[in-house]
């Protein structure tokens, strides 16, 4: 659901030519979207904050370089909230770290199913795979329950090919896993 300024925003963006006044408007309609965004994650926001990390939007864990172990918790618990989908993305996507574990990759397993945004989607599946790219698979699969099939099926495909890039892993993911997600549900 898009908000009264996202549309805006949109609409104007569409709009060739644009006024001097339509560009000033734009921006405008930019920025105030962009408070909603961050109204809406507040209490994440805090949660992040008061773990020691010094962030203005969920974006800014997504493009750091520097790791934040104390951030995932908050992040993953919040997952399942009815966030926008721009701050939907940016959660899943800064759970995608190597100081993601079982727990987040579960819950991303869980909110697949639910995605009918093909971005979310997408960067669940790339969060999966940066979560268990860098960790050693064998030990996530020992980490995991002999009930969670699927989740050990997918790292098993780490385990049998070490160098399984993500174009590989995204086909492997649509073709074999996301039908056996949908059963799930």
């Amino acid at each position: 659901m898009n908000t009264y300024w996202e549309d805006r925003f949109i609409s104007l963006l569409n709009k060739n030519p644009k006024t001097s006044l339509e560009v000033e408007e734009m921006e405008y309609a930019r920025e105030q979207f962009e408070i909603e965004l961050t109204k809406e994650t507040e209490k994440l926001l805090d949660e992040i904050k008061s773990k020691g990390l010094t962030i203005t939007n969920i974006w800014d864990l997504v493009n750091t370089k520097k790791s934040y172990p104390e951030a995932i918790e908050s992040l993953t618990n919040h997952l399942s909230y009815p966030y926008h989908h721009k701050n939907k993305e940016g959660i899943i996507r800064a759970l995608g770290v190597k100081g993601a574990g079982i727990k987040t990759i579960s819950a991303l397993l869980v909110e697949y199913p639910k995605c009918s945004n093909k971005y979310i989607s997408d960067a669940i599946i790339l969060s999966i795979f940066n979560i268990i790219k860098p960790n050693n698979a064998k030990k996530l699969y020992d980490q995991t329950n002999e009930s969670d099939i699927l989740l050990r099926d997918i790292l098993q495909v780490f385990i049998d090919n070490k160098t399984t890039n993500f174009n590989q892993f995204y086909r492997l993911f649509t073709e074999n896993f996301e039908q056996r997600l949908v059963f799930q549900t």
